[in-house]
């Protein structure tokens, strides 16, 4: 790279646009300061003795007279801009006044340095030897630890255990981190401390080891009164030691201080020669690399400088930074006539400044000014001369225009505007408008009327958006070549198309059909327009449908390993959406049975029938297959600002969970080419299918897909739910399994879906995003509280939190019930001032609402929505006055059962319930001596969608409530069993069941539930092995992690029954908790079919082993069970022949 580039003597024109450095006035502002500074500083007399007081004077010092000068030298330059024809001469006053006070803050700094190296090298000491101290206390905690995690791991069986287990395991790996932290730093502090003692920081040998730089606009000596103020900071790594490079560090912040108390905010980079630079490569960074290589140096070492750019042009992506810039060129916004964002939009400041980059990274020269490049463009007849001025014409009044608008509101506008019509709410920095295009006309005599200012402007917007254009055109309209395994690709960077593919060089040329003859050297060309976003030239699309005979199924399986690989990595690019399209786009004549071949559909045959397929009009605007890729395509950018906007949350996707969101998006509306199907169940079932045909052998990935597929718009449908944003979001979480990951993958999915389904709708995204952010909102909040160690346990803590509200609820809404039958005084206001005076005065505040709200219930005239409007009224009034205790105490006589039922029924039943709903079910499962208790629970409309059911440790129990289930017609949608231990003895179970009826006519009635289980023997399986019609995808796995699973047991029980007794005194004495189990898991995988569920506990009485506990869940075609066993019944199914036997009854058609 050519960091010097020659003065432009032969282009005299654009001489008026050139930053002439000029030391002398650079010095002259500089000595000025520096004796103002002096004159303020003598006089004070501090001693250098105290470093932190004398230190702080000084900074005081610098900061009042530096902001004073700063000021009144701006304020001169803001003057003088409103009679200059140039704005370059308002720029360049503008750098020189920036460069002096750089200058200044540096001799000022300079002369700090004996002073900060004293308390630098007093910090060091300081530090080593709180970590000296700190480490041996480290060690010692380190020790005792171990010695606790020992003692626990020596008895392994003891459940009570595990939890405290997790967390000195927590402690030991934080123990461990900081020890070696502490270790490393003390390593390097030995080093760095006489070293710190010893050096001697030069003028010379600082500057020589040492460079400050200006970047971006202020490097290019286009300081407007807009613009940041860009700086840059390099040291010389490689010949300054660990002392003097700390030193250096400390000084350079101390310059940086000096200039922020100044008022002189600075965006700055810090460097070291021999640091890594590759974070620069990436696309989200690769924007900063230009900003360096036209850097203007200040002051220091230019060879330093120069170094510094070298390393920067050597891991510039040259391609990809021009993808980048090209993107970001067509990206920008088209303005309008009378208003426009001077730097951003089209025809702004910006457009003529990629174009710049892009000529000085395809000609490898970084000129610090924008005529200098210009006059390097005419050399290479890139533009004319004429062109070339056109362009200065241009910049010099958009930058006018610029350096206006940013001192508008606070320099022009005053009474001689107001008295014209003008608001200062109009104006606005980097916008031309009505407003400031009037007040131009006001203040600045340039123009004669608005017709001659909007007709100069719009011609000066034309000129640089034609012109950059062309500059682009003619930069880039050339081929390059790029070489892969098997194949050569020529593109066109203007078009950005892949116009010519060939064999290797060196080789004979072949067709196409013989250079990807195999499906992975196809799929590694997609991956690099997956890359790229390049597209196919019109005859290579063409030509490539002969692959579509030569790609049969055969040849699919043949390289399913390789293909799988190769989708991952293409999925993987930042524009799958454009490969895929490419890829359905390669088709062949519509055939016999009307049906297009694609090249798409050589992997996924499916998509064949998606194309051009029309489902749902009067919602979707776009074919299947279009919305598809419209939504894969933003699936990215959603990635993208997930990225951008919360960071905490991006952190925790890996590739493989970016991996199942794309299959997922790319599937979701798979199942519409099967108009007589749930399109959210069925598409499940195709997308394993064909994932498994391309060579995907994954369960982990099947079963997000499959969640991805069947919930695709579930999101959407909570967040329009606002009014019950803690219902919905319990809801979010329960789908979502409670996992955080996948709540991030459900919102994406969700948006990128929903956005691209109409105009109409990527407008509408309000409420969706929203929601999100109030998920989000809870995970900062769970977070900050700490009350998890782990940010990913948020979730969990949350959802405790809301069944202990929803505890107080329910023991409220007792108290109302009660209330309405006796009266409001008695039942809790008597008891309240007997119980807690201070909280009693408390809720004299509210009695008036109260009894008013009481009355309005007890009239009993309200209708249904009327009722549970005002109950949720009262129960939030009383919550605000009474304390948990309070509550505790005045539901005594109901904390038995309360107790009983919050710790025996499923946490996903008691959160997704009003405490209305669980007061009705305390008053159901009471009974707890009789063998069956069932109750139904229906939706909004009335419909039955779960039921709850308890019920003693019958024979067969399980496989009893299966066989009810399937003579009553029901299917299991999920579901989650819970096992209770009386104090007696005696086992029972608690069953939340979320169900859907085959039959919709299928009246439910819980008696007769109750008592077909009581009563039913559930029959043997007729199966008929010799039949093979379910491919269930049949898997079985033994989990070894810490979900371990938990009983709900009763440890204390007054009465002498086997069960306990409520009579509803306060007498009533039981207590009922979750107790940790050291359970092993087995995870069953299948397809779901009919009997699915009863076969599997079948299969476990079969053996002789009982359910502890389960977790039943079924994801579109995907049923995935979770049962819970005693780690002494492991053994007795390895040694059974229980996998096989359930395999087989899975995989066989049967009946009972």
């Amino acid at each position: 790279m050519d960091t010097n580039f020659s003065p432009i003597e032969n282009y005299p024109f654009l001489s008026p646009f050139i930053f002439n450095e000029d030391p002398g006035i650079i010095e002259k502002h500089k000595i000025s300061i520096l004796k103002r500074l002096d004159n303020v500083w003598r006089p004070l007399k501090i001693d250098a003795c105290q470093t932190h007081e004398y230190l702080a004077a000084r900074e005081n010092v610098f900061a009042t007279v530096v902001a004073e000068h700063f000021e009144k030298q701006y304020q001169i330059i803001v003057k003088k801009s409103l009679s200059t024809n140039n704005s370059f001469e308002t720029l360049s006053q503008n750098t020189r006044l920036l460069d002096s006070i750089i200058h200044t803050a540096f001799e000022y700094a300079f002369e700090d340095l004996p002073i900060l190296k004293e308390r630098i090298n007093e910090e060091l000491k300081k530090e080593y030897r709180f970590k000296k101290k700190s480490l041996p206390k480290n060690q010692q905690k380190h020790e005792l630890n171990r010695k606790q995690i020992e003692k626990i791991e020596s008895n392994p069986e003891d459940p009570e255990q595990r939890q405290l287990l997790k967390y000195y395991n927590s402690i030991d790996a934080d123990l461990n981190r900081e020890i070696s932290s502490l270790t490393e730093r003390l390593e390097s502090l030995n080093e760095q401390m006489p070293l710190a003692q010893q050096a001697e920081l030069k003028r010379d040998f600082l500057l020589k080891h040492f460079v400050i730089f200006a970047r971006g606009g202020y490097g290019r000596a286009e300081l407007s009164f807009a613009s940041d103020r860009d700086l840059g900071y390099c040291l010389d790594t490689q010949q300054l030691n660990s002392g003097e490079a700390e030193i250096c560090r400390q000084f350079i912040i101390h310059i940086e201080h000096l200039l922020r108390i100044a008022g002189i905010e600075t965006a700055h980079q810090y460097f070291e020669l021999d640091e890594d630079l590759s974070r620069f490569k990436d696309p989200g960074s690769i924007h900063t690399i230009p900003a360096i290589l036209e850097s203007r140096v200040l002051l220091g070492s230019n060879n330093l400088a120069n170094a510094l750019k070298r390393r920067f042009f050597q891991i510039l992506p040259y391609e990809t930074f021009v993808l980048s810039q090209i993107r970001d060129y067509h990206n920008r916004t088209v303005p309008g006539l009378s208003q426009m964002n001077i730097k951003e939009d089209q025809g702004g400041l910006r457009s003529l400044q990629i174009p710049l980059w892009l000529a000085a990274a395809t000609f490898g020269v970084f000129p610090n000014q924008t005529a200098d490049m210009l006059a390097l463009l005419i050399q290479k007849r890139i533009i004319s001369p004429r062109q070339g001025f056109k362009l200065c014409q241009a910049l010099e009044f958009l930058y006018d225009l610029r350096n206006f608008s940013a001192v508008a509101a606070k320099f022009h506008f005053d009474d001689h505007a107001r008295e014209s019509g003008l608001s200062e709410k109009d104006l606005q920095i980097n916008i031309i408008n009505d407003a400031t295009e009037r007040l131009y006309l006001l203040k600045k005599k340039r123009f004669e009327s608005i017709d001659v200012f909007d007709r100069y402007r719009l011609q000066m917007v034309n000129h640089i958006q034609y012109l950059s254009e062309a500059i682009l055109q003619r930069l880039l309209d050339r081929t390059i070549v790029r070489t892969f395994s098997n194949f050569q690709v020529v593109v066109n960077l203007w078009k950005r198309q892949i116009v010519e593919i060939n064999a290797l060089e060196g080789l004979p040329q072949v067709p196409i059909s013989l250079i990807f003859n195999v499906p992975p050297a196809l799929l590694e060309l997609f991956e690099y327009v997956g890359q790229s976003e390049y597209d196919l030239s019109f005859d290579l699309k063409d030509e490539m449908a002969d692959l579509i005979k030569i790609l049969t199924p055969d040849v699919i399986e043949i390289h399913r390993p390789q293909i799988a690989e190769r989708f991952s990595k293409l999925m993987l690019t930042p524009f799958a959406a454009n490969a895929w399209r490419i890829m359905l786009e390669i088709c062949e004549p519509i055939n016999a049975e009307n049906q297009p071949r694609t090249l798409m559909g050589c992997f996924i045959p499916e998509t064949n029938k998606m194309r051009f397929l029309l489902r749902n009009l009067a919602y979707h605007q776009h074919p299947v297959c279009t919305h598809t890729i419209n939504a894969l395509d933003r699936t990215q950018k959603e990635l993208d600002r997930l990225k951008k906007d919360y960071q905490e949350l991006y952190q925790y996707l890996e590739p493989k969970h970016i991996l199942a969101l794309k299959w997922g998006i790319l599937f979701h509306d798979v199942g519409k080419i099967d108009p007589q199907t749930d399109h959210e169940v069925s598409g499940t079932s195709i997308a394993v299918k064909a994932l498994e045909r391309i060579g995907y052998d994954d369960q982990e990935l099947f079963t997000l897909v499959s969640l991805l597929i069947v919930h695709h718009t579930t999101v959407v449908q909570l967040s329009r739910t606002s009014a019950y944003f803690d219902q919905a979001l319990q809801s979010f979480f329960e789908i979502a399994d409670r996992n955080l990951i996948n709540v991030i993958l459900l919102f994406l999915c969700n948006i990128s879906d929903y956005i691209s389904v109409s105009d109409s709708n990527a407008h509408s995204t309000r409420s969706l995003r929203t929601f999100f952010e109030e998920t989000y909102r809870v995970f900062a909040e769970m977070r900050s509280s700490q009350k998890q160690e782990d940010s990913m346990d948020f979730i969990q803590t949350y959802l405790d939190i809301k069944k202990t509200d929803l505890e107080s609820d329910t023991r409220i809404y007792l108290l109302i019930n009660r209330s309405l039958r006796e009266n409001l005084v008695s039942v809790l206001l008597t008891p309240l001032e007997r119980i807690n005076q201070k909280e009693r005065k408390l809720l004299e505040k509210s009695e008036a609402e109260l009894q008013v709200l009481w009355r309005d219930l007890k009239l009993g005239s309200l209708d249904e929505h009327g009722t549970d409007q005002t109950t949720d009224k009262f129960i939030r009034t009383i919550r605000q006055s009474l304390s948990n205790e309070t509550l505790v105490a005045l539901t005594e006589i109901y904390s038995p059962l309360i107790n009983w039922f919050f710790a025996s029924f499923p946490n996903r039943f008691l959160l997704s319930s009003p405490p209305g709903m669980v007061a009705e079910n305390l008053t159901i499962f009471n009974k707890l001596e009789r063998p069956a208790i069932v109750n139904v629970i229906t939706n909004a409309h009335g419909r039955l969608n779960a039921l709850l059911i308890y019920v003693h440790d019958l024979p067969q129990i399980h496989s009893r409530i299966a066989y009810t289930l399937n003579l009553k017609h029901l299917n299991i949608e999920s579901a989650k069993i819970n096992q209770i231990k009386f104090a007696r003895g005696q086992i029972a179970f608690c069953y939340y069941l979320k169900i859907s009826k085959r039959e919709v006519e299928n009246v439910i009635l819980p008696l007769e539930l109750e008592t077909s289980i009581r009563r039913n023997t559930p029959p043997a399986l007729k199966i008929k092995p010799q039949t093979f019609l379910y491919n269930t995808k049949f898997k079985l796995e033994y989990l070894q992690d810490d979900k371990k699973g938990y009983m709900v047991k009763e440890t204390n029980n007054s009465s002498s029954a086997d069960f306990p007794v409520w009579k509803g005194e306060t007498g009533d004495k039981t207590e009922f908790s979750r107790r940790d189990k050291n359970y092993l898991r087995i995870k069953i995988t299948a397809e779901d079919a009919p009997l699915v569920y009863y076969k599997m506990v079948s299969a476990f009485d079969q053996v002789g082993v009982p359910i502890q506990q389960a977790v039943i869940t079924t994801i579109g075609h995907q049923v995935i069970d979770t049962f819970y066993i005693t780690p002494e019944d492991h053994e007795k199914l390895v040694k059974s022949n229980f996998e096989e036997s359930l395999k087989q009854a899975l995989m066989s058609p049967s009946d009972i």
